[in-house]
């Protein structure tokens, strides 16, 4: 038996591991499906997709107005199915299914690029890391931009590894497509192909003409994407430019409380006004306020708040928001750590292989980005498969100087041989 399980081929385990995760997920749903429900930002989408069907206005929160606060990805995937299905159970438990399926494709996209970057056996102590991953269940069940957003920027990284090795015009329209989709999913991604782009000028791989050409072609397509986005922007604010959302008041203000954002039923007390325009200056104004006299009073406490305190929150929390009963806690974070340690140590090991800065980049920008904003589980999710590649990388390479340590002693103490 062992010999038969050995002499299974790398993406034979591969499907085994997908299909198995995929199964047992489909089994939760079924039987749990409905305890996965916030009744906060999940019921919000699915009201905006229900007033988008029936009124044709893109609504959020305030069902009387138009809304620049989140992006449409998300709203359309759910009326997609909600035009057929209607509202109610049977719509969500669908849409879980169909984030299973999503997850799942996400898996073997990993794999493909962790081949691209390092090597079989990597990518699938990967995949099977990222399967056995507690938060990546919870992106499958909950009805948020969790699982569209693991989707896109697996396609997306996937995307500029096949536009960096043939650089031709199908592989650049097919980036800018990608980095249209992710941008509509969760704007924070916007700026990545930009580094992307300077880590291929810095590399001097491909050709400057064609390189110019390709991102030209790139960009072309996620301005074509984005236009409609843009000008219905445009009109339903009053003429005023906003390229992605007008939501960047509440994360910035939410970001100003040190080590965790009052409850919400306190948060629902701040605003004496329901528009949203006015409420979004008004966080804007007061997170401003909150910086200049956290810096100014406890200078100090807010400098490590807004350095290592929301990087380490950002990486170091767990997003495990439904423990169920038969899920210790224990193994949700202990698996995190377990990704995340060994992730920490690829990242150095892999420091000389080029292409992996792809992702460290990656890493380094939604870092920054977050320490300015909110840092906050739900966010960092996302790249932790990406991490299990680094961790699968430190594993094969322990794993392999174990098996070369033990070679070597084992040479070292055999008897030599009669003549």
């Amino acid at each position: 038996m062992p010999h038969r399980l050995r002499s299974i081929p790398v993406r034979g385990w591969l499907w085994m591991v997908v299909l198995l995760t995929t199964l047992l997920k489909l089994a939760v749903v079924f039987k749990y499906g409905s305890s996965y429900n916030l009744g906060s930002d999940d019921q919000s989408y699915l009201e905006t997709a229900r007033i988008w069907l029936e009124k044709g206005m893109f609504t959020y929160n305030d069902p009387s107005k138009p809304t620049v606060f989140i992006t449409p990805a998300l709203p359309a995937f759910i009326a997609l199915f909600m035009s057929g299905l209607g509202t109610g159970y049977v719509l969500e438990q669908t849409i879980r299914v169909v984030q299973v399926v999503m997850v799942s494709f996400s898996m073997i996209l990993l794999f493909k690029i962790g081949i691209r970057l390092f090597n079989e056996k990597t990518a699938l102590i990967a995949v099977v890391l990222t399967a056995v991953y507690p938060p990546m269940w919870n992106i499958s069940f909950y009805i948020l931009t969790e699982a569209l957003f693991v989707l896109a920027l697996m396609l997306l990284v996937h995307g500029a590894l096949k536009a960096m090795d043939k650089p031709t015009a199908g592989n650049a329209v097919w980036f800018g497509l990608m980095w249209a989709f992710a941008v509509y999913v969760r704007p924070t991604i916007a700026l990545w192909p930009g580094f992307f782009l300077l880590l291929l000028i810095y590399w001097r791989t491909i050709p400057w003409k064609k390189l110019a050409a390709c991102m030209a072609v790139s960009a072309l397509v996620f301005v074509l994407c984005l236009m409609p986005w843009w000008v219905r922007n445009y009109e339903v604010s009053g003429g005023q430019f906003i390229p992605l959302t007008k939501s960047s008041g509440n994360p910035l203000l939410l970001g100003t409380f040190p080590y965790g954002p009052p409850p919400v039923a306190e948060q629902r007390t701040w605003h004496a006004s329901s528009d949203l325009w006015v409420n979004d200056a008004f966080d804007t104004q007061w997170a401003k306020e909150r910086i200049r006299t956290g810096f100014a009073e406890q200078p100090l406490y807010y400098l490590q708040w807004y350095t290592i305190g929301k990087f380490v929150t950002f990486w170091g929390d767990v997003y495990y928001w439904n423990a169920v009963n038969w899920v210790s806690l224990i193994l949700p974070v202990g698996i995190h750590y377990t990704i995340l340690g060994f992730g920490i140590r690829g990242i150095w090991l892999a420091r000389g292989k080029r292409l992996t800065y792809l992702l460290t980049v990656l890493f380094a920008y939604m870092s920054l980005l977050h320490m300015i904003y909110l840092a906050h589980s739900r966010y960092s999710a996302p790249l932790m498969p990406f991490m299990a590649l680094f961790a699968g990388y430190a594993i094969l390479q322990a794993w392999e100087r174990k098996g070369r340590t033990g070679a070597a002693a084992g040479r070292k103490h055999q008897k030599p041989s009669l003549p």
